[in-house]
């Protein structure tokens, strides 16, 4: 019989003392925005997908810039400030995603804690994926 107690404790990971049973080790990618995946759109001839990576430290200011395309942002953990010129300032939080329109300038700020992001941006052939704003 204790054999099936052991065997239970490695396949259920009861035995584990150093981390609980639903962590996860995550990549941890260097600060900055990190190219994840890049492709084209088959259901979107003439464009292509860009997902990134964002690791902001704390404070860090992102620039203020522009895509010909749609941004889509989601907050994985810690917070940050989007600014888009001519809207009012956007707290972002963990759990928290965002749109940003083709050619809107926007730019921003990681909170205290840093912020770590995924963004998705649809580019049209041709076009760059950022372009800076003044």
């Amino acid at each position: 019989m204790r054999w099936a107690a052991v065997l239970s404790c490695i396949l259920l990971g009861a035995c584990s003392t150093t981390q609980s049973s639903n962590a996860l080790a995550v990549y941890q990618p260097p600060a900055g925005s990190n190219l994840v995946l890049e492709g084209p759109i088959a259901a979107v001839p003439g464009h292509h997908m860009v997902i990134g990576d964002l690791v902001a430290t704390p404070g860090m200011v992102i620039p203020r810039h522009s895509h010909s395309g749609e941004e889509f942002l989601f907050v994985m953990g810690g917070s940050g400030t989007l600014s888009i010129d001519g809207k009012p300032d956007v707290l972002l939080k963990a759990g928290q995603g965002v749109r940003i329109a083709p050619g809107e300038v926007h730019g921003g700020t990681a909170g205290p804690d840093g912020m770590r992001a995924v963004s998705s941006w649809v580019v049209a052939n041709g076009q760059p994926l950022r372009t800076a704003a003044p």
